[in-house]
């Protein structure tokens, strides 16, 4: 993309934000800062899919994929349809306060979440 389209949290006092990436005609959702008015993406160190947990070696953008321009436009409108209170999909209604009288030992139990719980 010629311009950088990035989103500045309001809440964020260190620069964090949201950059809308695209790289080979897809479009990605990537954790970005702005620092001296230059946009900066995050990267990570992904874990190695062989079960061993470890870091690959190569660092990557802390990104979340949305695919070529027509499937990233679905994938956002179907977001923000969640968001404004579209069918959930559980069927339930949308809450805004989830979580929020919940004690954490209720979220996850009393443990917390486990690393064999990451959903990929």
């Amino acid at each position: 993309m010629d311009d950088e389209i990035f989103y500045e949290y309001k809440s964020s006092q260190y620069g964090d934000g949201v950059l809308l990436d695209e790289y080979r005609n897809e479009f990605s959702l990537v954790a970005a800062k702005r620092k001296d008015g230059k946009v900066y993406m995050e990267w990570v160190f992904p874990q190695k899919r062989d079960g061993s947990k470890e870091p690959i070696d190569k660092s990557l953008p802390w990104k979340i994929k949305l695919g070529p321009k027509a499937e990233a436009i679905k994938v956002l409108k179907f977001f923000i349809e969640q968001l404004e209170g579209g069918a959930t999909p559980s069927g339930d209604t949308p809450d805004d306060s989830w979580g929020k009288d919940a004690p954490p030992d209720d979220l996850w139990g009393k443990d917390g979440p486990s690393d064999d719980d990451i959903p990929f």
